[in-house]
């Protein structure tokens, strides 16, 4: 798996991610997209956005928002994700 893959993995199924979500909705996995700032031997510091679906009461969808932040993720010495943090 590529590291792009597997970031792209990461960010579909990390709770983190959620943090950043403004109403409580559901992230939107196809909308998610991200930026690497800064690369280091132990990290990663990736800018992320996406879209929150945001659901009425009757479970349609009624809203969509833009949501960003930054998260760290941790690498072991071969490189791979081992860890994610808000940043």
């Amino acid at each position: 798996m590529s590291e792009a893959q597997a970031i792209t993995h990461l960010l579909q199924t990390c709770k983190e991610l959620s943090v950043f979500c403004s109403q409580n909705g559901w992230i939107i996995n196809e909308s998610i997209h991200y930026e690497i700032i800064e690369r280091q031997a132990d990290s990663l510091l990736i800018y992320v956005t996406f879209l929150e679906s945001i659901m009425e009461g009757s479970g349609c969808q009624c809203d969509q928002k833009s949501c960003y932040g930054r998260l760290r993720l941790k690498l072991n010495a071969a490189g791979e994700i081992i860890g994610v943090e808000p940043a």
